[in-house]
Order: C-alpha cells, then structure tokens, then sequence
C-alpha cells in the first residue's frame, strides 16, 4: 500500500572544500531537492541536489571538482535499501543570493566517470588468438585499467575477440563492445543471440546479455489500482508495489520498423581483408523463433507472415570492413553477422516503452525484471497486452522538502506483449 509518512532519511551529505579547513555538513534542512538518476543505456550514475546554506555564505566557496559523499535510506527499510555515493561535484548551476542567503544546484557524478573522461586509449586488446569479450571488459578494462572499486556482475561471453582502440575512453570501449557479445548458451534455453548492455546501478557495474533479462523472475509486482483485500497475506502484499496507473509512452512504430528494416532487411558486407562478400538476410518472422523473449507465450501478429519473403526487404544495407584492423591471428567468425543481429535485437529490446511513478520502497533499480498487471474495462478483466514481464530501463528519485518524500519513477522496457500473470496478484 501506498506510504503516508516519509520513506526518505539522509545519513550524510559531506562535500569537502580545499579553501575551507573543515568538511560541509549539509543536513534534511539544507535540501531543497535530490534527484538520483540510473539508466540501462548510462554507463554511471548521477545525481543532483539543490541546496541553500541559510546565511553561512558556505556554497559561493564551492568551484567545482569538490569531493561527496552522500548516503540516504528507506525509513521503513534502510538495511537493504540503503543509497552512498562518492564522487565529485563536476558543475554548479542556477547560484542565487538573496537576502544573504544562498542556493545553488550541484551535479555531482562518480569518479570513475571524471577518470573515464580524461582516458583516451591507443593500445591492443585480447592479444594472440583474442581473449573472451567479457574477460577484456571485466578484468583489462573495469579492474586494470579504470581501477574501479564498484562491484562487477559480468556475464561470461562466448566468443573470443582481438582490437585496438583507436584513443577511445573506457566507457566507449565496452559500450563498442556490447555489439560484438555472444552470451553463453544455458542448458535449456534457445540459442543465444548476439548484443549486450552496460550500465551501473545502486549495486555496481553490469555487462549483461538482452537475452540476460528473459530468463530473470520478476522481483516485485507493479499492480495498477491494488487495494490490499481482509484477508490477503501480508507477505504477498509486501511483494506488490502499487501504482495508479501505467503509461504506454511508446509501441512498435510501423512505418519507422519499415524505414530502418525491423521486419525484413539485408545487410552486404564487404571485407577488404580478403575482398570476401557476403549478404545477411533478415527476417522477424523466423528471428522472433529464435530469440529468447520476456513473454514467451507472446505470438507475432499476422502481418509478420508477409514480410517471410527473400523480395521483401525494406532497408538494404551496405557495410565495408577491414576484419584485420580488429583482429590478431585468427579472423572472429561471423562478426559482420553478430554486429548486424545485435542492432536488431537492441531494436527489439526497446520494442515497447512504459512508464509508472509511486511513493513507496526505494529497493528497485535499473535491470530488475518486474512484473506489471493492468486491468481494462467495467470488468476490470486483465490486460494481457500490457500486462507481463518488463526490465526496468530508468529510475529517477526525487525528494523535495515541501513534500518530505521521494517519489520513484520508473522507465520499463519490454521486448515482447503481455502473457498470462505467474502468481495471483489481486486487482
């Protein structure tokens, strides 16, 4: 049920300043607003807060690049959904002064960003025969090379690869990366598909696979107009979050699936390595077979079967590559392939966008899978279509002081329509 008292309690806000001998320690009275900030397509974290110092004259010190270190907790539960950040102030905006007091708006960010902006690298990756790409990201990137003290959650790729980067930052290495990752196959499950996402949230770095998300059971339950009945256990209401209502912000575009070839597309490459040339049909009809999906009952809609064809494709592609800029030894089978499939199962990933917002637990992050349940009709019979198993793409927390509570809202991300619920969540 929905919370009437504040689930927003900081432990500290300490920022230190060079020109100041003692560190400042803001308090809930010198917050005006805090906005927390992850995203499944954001290689870091961010937040931003403004606040005022009364009449100590404290922020016009403040120029930039000062140390932070902020914690806050969920009031009701702040063992599991507790927040810290270290980083550094990278820009102070809207600075007012009036009456002798003082405001200002801090962006503050981690340092492992700051470190991954001043890196440029010009070196080789996965020497010899190559290495696995999640080896590259994991142990030469993240460990070696960013020196990051954030926990990892890598999932293993399959296939080896060798490169080098032409002075890219760490972020834009592993973000180049996702492209070229083919997760390993799991016992009983569809054959794994190429394409990978990198992001941070509360718990860390993340490099996992789309296919990843399919095979996760939902964490929580978001039911749109859930009133707790007499008689439901209080252990499955703890495991609903409900909400008011569910935003549909975006669906399959058709005409836009036609222009950038979503349904049936061609890609020809050629290598100049070897002046070897090869085309790479596609078709949605046969791919959404294979591909392991959120919602595995869903089934296409008829208008798919027109476009198995071989004379139907609506985006012909042309790509022309030299395999032996990014490769030592042995060539990586069927890169042009796995780059051309990835594209399209971000595509997918992406299909359908949807957006809620409540006041409640503070414990969901970016990459939780949920489960959402929506209602139409006089009958308030489910709705299968919107309903199902979502990833959760954004988080945004805001706390404002006039309301003495942070609101969540979440982006969800689905690659397939709804299928029937897993458990009985009441309506």
């Amino acid at each position: 049920m929905q919370q009437t008292k504040s689930n927003f309690s900081l432990r500290h806000f300490v920022i230190s300043s060079p020109v100041l001998e003692d560190p400042i320690n803001f308090t809930m009275n010198h917050i005006l607003y805090m906005k927390y900030t992850e995203d499944i397509r954001s290689a870091s974290i961010r937040l931003e807060a403004q606040v005022t110092d009364s009449s100590g004259g404290i922020i016009s010190t403040l120029q930039g690049m000062e140390p932070v270190f902020i914690g806050w907790e969920d009031t009701e539960e702040p063992t599991t959904n507790f927040y810290q950040i270290q980083g550094l102030i990278y820009d102070i905006q809207d600075r007012t002064t009036k009456d002798g007091k003082s405001k200002a708006t801090l962006l503050i960010c981690t340092y492992d960003l700051v470190n991954n902006a001043a890196t440029k690298l010009s070196r080789r990756f996965g020497k010899g025969g190559g290495k696995k790409i999640s080896e590259i990201v994991e142990k030469e990137i993240l460990t070696e090379i960013l020196q990051t003290t954030y926990d990892l959650n890598i999932e293993k790729t399959e296939n080896k690869f060798s490169f080098i980067s032409p002075y890219w930052s760490p972020y834009t290495i592993i973000k180049w990366l996702c492209a070229k990752g083919i997760p390993e196959k799991k016992k009983g499950t569809k054959a794994a598909s190429a394409g990978y996402c990198f992001f941070q949230n509360k718990r860390g770095y993340n490099f996992l696979s789309y296919d990843y998300f399919s095979r996760e059971d939902p964490i929580k339950k978001l039911v749109v107009g859930h009133q707790p009945k007499d008689d439901e256990d209080p252990e499955e209401d703890k495991n609903i979050i409900p909400i008011d209502k569910l935003d549909i912000t975006s669906n399959f575009d058709v005409l836009k699936g036609l222009n950038v070839g979503s349904f049936n597309s061609m890609v020809m490459t050629l290598d100049v390595k070897d002046m070897n040339y090869v085309e790479h049909p596609f078709n949605i009809t046969k791919y959404y077979k294979d591909v392991p999906l959120m919602n595995e009952s869903f089934t296409a809609p008829d208008y798919y079967k027109k476009f198995d064809r071989d004379n139907a494709h609506t985006r012909i592609m042309s790509k022309i590559m030299d395999t032996a800029l990014f490769t030592e030894g042995t060539m990586t089978k069927g890169m042009t392939k796995q780059l051309s499939q990835a594209s399209l199962r971000e595509k997918l990933f992406y299909n359908k966008a949807a957006e809620v917002e409540y006041i409640g637990t503070n414990e969901l992050t970016v990459g939780d899978v949920v489960e959402v349940l929506t209602f139409k009709g006089k009958d308030k019979e489910l709705d299968y279509e919107n309903s199902g198993k979502y990833v959760i793409g954004r988080v945004e927390k805001q706390f404002v002081s006039s309301g003495d509570m942070m609101t969540t809202k979440l982006t969800l991300y689905t690659d397939s329509p709804g299928s029937p619920p897993t458990g009985g969540a009441a309506s």
